[in-house]
C-alpha cells in the first residue's frame, strides 16, 4: 500500500510579507506601535528573509506601500 503524501502548498513570499505587514499596520493604526517603527520592522523582516535581494527594493516598497495605505 502506498503511503499518501500530503501536499502542503508553499505560500507566496510576497503574500506572506503583505499578510504579516497588515498585522503591523493594524498595530500602528491602533497606536500600539509607532507607524514608522511598523514600516521599518516590515522592511527589516523582508530584508532578513532575502526578499529584497530576490525581488528588488522597488517590489518590496510597493508591497509595503499597499499594506500601509501609502502613508508617509
Amino acid at each position: 500500500m502506498k503511503k499518501l503524501q500530503q501536499q502542503n502548498p508553499v505560500a507566496d513570499p510576497l503574500e506572506l510579507l503583505f499578510d504579516r505587514s497588515c498585522v503591523l499596520a493594524q498595530r500602528a493604526a491602533t497606536g500600539e506601535l509607532p507607524f514608522l517603527d511598523a514600516v521599518d520592522l516590515a522592511y527589516s523582516a523582508a530584508d532578513f528573509a532575502g526578499l529584497v535581494e530576490r525581488y528588488g527594493d522597488d517590489v518590496i516598497q510597493l508591497v509595503l506601500a499597499d499594506t500601509f495605505g501609502g502613508r508617509a
